[in-house]
C-alpha cells in the first residue's frame, strides 16, 4: 500500500501552513510538480492516504486520498485562482480530513527516524521535492505519533 507525505511550501502569495489550511478546508490537494502528479498517477491506490507537512509548523493533518488525479481545469473557477499555485500540475479530492499537529522539531526528528534518513539535510532535501512516498509501515509509525484529532 503506497501513501504519501505532502510538503506545503511557503509561496510568494501565502505561508506553507496558508497554503495547507486553504487546500484542507477545500477538500482538495494540490500537485504542484509534474514528478508530483506522474507519482501519484503511477502509485495511487484506493486506500491510499496522506500525511501534510507544513514548513515550520510540521505534519498538521492526515486525510484519504480519493482518486483519480484530476485535472486542474476541473476545479471550479474560485478554486482555479485559489490554487493556481499549489494545483498548477492538476490535484487529488481528499476526504476523512483530520487535524494532527505534531510540532516541526518534533515532526524533522519523527521522520528521521521512520523513514531512516541519516541526516537533517537529506531530510531537507526531500521535503523540497514536496512529496514523499511512504509503506504503510511508514505511515502507520508516523500516524502513531500524532496526537488525538485536533478537529473535533
Amino acid at each position: 500500500m503506497s501513501h504519501f507525505l505532502f510538503i506545503a511550501g511557503a509561496l510568494r502569495e501565502r505561508t506553507s501552513q496558508e497554503s495547507a489550511e486553504i487546500q484542507l478546508s477545500n477538500g482538495v490537494w494540490g500537485l504542484c510538480s509534474s514528478l508530483i502528479r506522474t507519482n501519484l498517477q503511477t502509485y495511487l491506490e484506493p486506500h491510499s492516504r496522506g500525511l501534510v507537512y507544513a514548513l515550520k509548523i510540521g505534519v498538521c493533518a492526515e486525510f484519504k486520498i480519493l482518486p483519480p488525479v484530476r485535472d486542474f481545469s476541473e476545479l471550479d473557477d474560485f478554486l482555479k485562482d485559489e490554487l493556481r499555485t499549489e494545483a498548477r500540475f492538476g490535484y487529488v479530492r481528499i476526504g476523512e480530513i483530520r487535524r494532527r499537529t505534531l510540532p516541526s522539531t518534533v515532526s524533522q526528528a519523527v521522520l528521521l527516524d521512520v523513514l531512516q534518513i541519516p541526516d537533517q539535510t537529506e531530510l531537507a532535501r526531500r521535503l523540497s521535492l514536496g512529496m514523499h512516498r511512504v509503506t504503510q509501515a511508514e505511515f502507520d509509525a508516523i500516524a502513531a505519533k500524532l496526537p488525538a484529532d485536533s478537529s473535533a
